[in-house]
């Protein structure tokens, strides 16, 4: 009986109620994540994830891997979190979503003295210059439709990476380009001159992404630990304020 109850020991989880530590992907994305001159993470998605984790007395292991590889990883119980997901069906067959987290509004950054009239998609395409997007980067059903099925709106278009449509939209080459708030708000306090751009106040697309939790390492019981965590934030507005920095 000692023997078996020693093996017992032994083979136990490393993750416990008692002793939590699960592991948290990050990567070098401002201001979403990034390393400060000590190596330590920052950003709003690491505050907001401490911020759960503290309130729901558990400790976080962060790790860096590529999105597609993390989504992979949180799928077959090689990572225990995921942050800034999207719900889908698909990933809601083995992950539980708390939040949510942010929303995750798409945005246009356009030169500061323009005044572009947007109401609607149907706008896009009497704009005079295009507009810098990123290939493989989800702008909501209506914009992608719109984008296979209308060329004169398709034409409207760039696609380049966010270094080079930033580079564009300083030189002038396109006249804004499309970001969730977070990027495009970090981007215009500290990569473009100071008061040189703006955020446009039409939304190309609104949804919510959440804290994602692996099925295959976190039980329900411990799913419940960190809803009543972030239930309890919620309900004092902490989450809310670590957000407002960032906007």
């Amino acid at each position: 009986m000692k023997i078996f109850i020693t093996i017992l020991l032994i083979c136990a989880p490393v993750v416990s109620y008692g002793n939590c530590i699960l592991t948290v992907r990050v990567a070098e994305f401002r201001p979403q994540y990034y390393q400060d001159a000590g190596g330590h993470w920052q950003g709003i998605a690491v505050e907001l994830v401490q911020t759960l984790f503290k309130e729901a007395d558990c400790r976080i292991k962060f790790i860096t891997t590529p999105w597609k590889r993390a989504l992979y990883l949180l799928e077959h119980g090689g990572l225990d979190v995921l942050l800034n997901m999207s719900w889908t069906e698909e990933r809601a067959l083995y992950t539980h979503y708390i939040g949510p987290m942010l929303g995750e509004n798409q945005v246009l950054i356009v030169s500061q003295n323009t005044e572009y009239k947007i109401d609607s998609l149907e706008d896009v395409k009497k704009l005079p210059k295009r507009i810098g997007i990123e290939r493989g980067v989800f702008y909501g059903s209506a914009l992608m439709h719109k984008l296979q099925t209308d060329q004169q709106f398709f034409n409207q278009f760039e696609y380049g990476s966010s270094e080079s449509n930033t580079d564009k939209l300083i030189r002038g080459r396109i006249l804004g380009m499309i970001n969730n708030q977070y990027t495009a708000a970090y981007k215009i306090k500290h990569v473009f001159s100071k008061d040189a751009f703006k955020q446009h106040p039409f939304m190309f697309h609104q949804n919510a992404v959440y804290f994602g939790f692996s099925k295959k390492v976190v039980n329900v019981a411990l799913r419940k630990r960190f809803e009543q965590a972030f239930s309890r934030l919620l309900a004092r507005g902490v989450l809310e304020t670590i957000a407002s920095k960032y906007r």
